[in-house]
């Protein structure tokens, strides 16, 4: 079975908690959702998102949780995931929350996904075993006026499965990954030629990440510090791929110039 890659995010999803006047009594942090997505080589990708549960242990209530569901209020809850490259987000929720540790991240998806290729529309069932609700755990201490950022990375290309050649039949395996935001840096880059539809990584001991560009070569990961290999795949057999180290353990972005397939020999 032929596995294909979808970036909510890297879809990859980004979650920022922004610093806000306490309107009241209780200390409270600003939660925006943001979601972003890196496609494959599909014309369009949509994918149905009705909002995300986050569950914050409150401060001074060390046994007991409170679950806060930030809706995606949008009229069509079909987001075209496809379009949220190169730094571009999506604003999917934004709610007040309590000050304490925010435990977990439900994401809750619709049914209504699909995806176009070569101008031909596929419906993307959730494949078996795959759930609408995407727990993503971590551990995040919030502060009273302290800004904060969460990154939700849907993984387009893992997330996209083949399921037959005749018919031609897709599923949606929806691949999640949670980044605390801090200590992440920003990598950007250029790559061409951008008919190719290049997808590019990042290796290190722990985890990989993957993005694609957008239709002028632009790429962003938002990343935790740490050194990575890249690999650069051209998705062609004429060009060579591109593999090099980079550090990024400074607290600095860093950008990849003009980067260009070569053909082989």
């Amino acid at each position: 079975m032929k596995k294909l890659r979808l970036l909510l995010l890297s879809i990859i999803c980004v979650l920022f908690i922004s610093s806000c006047e306490d309107p009241d009594s209780n200390p409270k942090a600003l939660l925006n959702l943001l979601l972003v997505d890196s496609p494959a080589s599909w014309d369009s990708v949509f994918v149905e998102i009705k909002g995300v549960d986050i569950e914050v242990l409150v401060e001074g209530r060390e046994t007991q949780t409170q679950t806060f569901f930030l809706e995606y209020k949008s009229g069509d809850k079909r987001v075209k995931v496809s379009e949220l490259v190169g730094g571009n987000t999506l604003l999917v929720g934004r709610s007040e929350l309590p000050v304490g540790q925010i435990t977990k991240a439900t994401i809750v998806l619709g049914e209504d996904h699909s995806m176009f290729f070569d101008e031909k529309e596929y419906v993307l069932a959730l494949a078996d075993g795959s759930s609408s609700q995407i727990i993503l755990p971590t551990a995040i201490d919030t502060d009273q006026g302290v800004s904060y950022d969460i990154i939700l990375d849907l993984d387009l290309e893992k997330s996209i499965v083949q399921v037959s050649e005749s018919p031609l039949t897709y599923e949606l395996d929806p691949i999640f990954k949670l980044i605390k935001g801090a200590g992440t840096v920003e990598l950007s880059g250029n790559l061409k030629p951008v008919s190719l539809y290049p997808a590019i990584y990042l290796f290190n001991e722990k985890d990989s990440f993957s993005t694609h560009i957008n239709t002028s070569g632009n790429f962003l990961f938002r990343v935790p510090m740490d050194k990575y290999q890249v690999f650069m795949d051209p998705k062609n057999e004429l060009y060579q791929d591109t593999t090099f180290n980079l550090d990024l353990t400074a607290d600095l972005d860093s950008v990849l110039k003009n980067i260009t397939f070569k053909l082989k020999p």
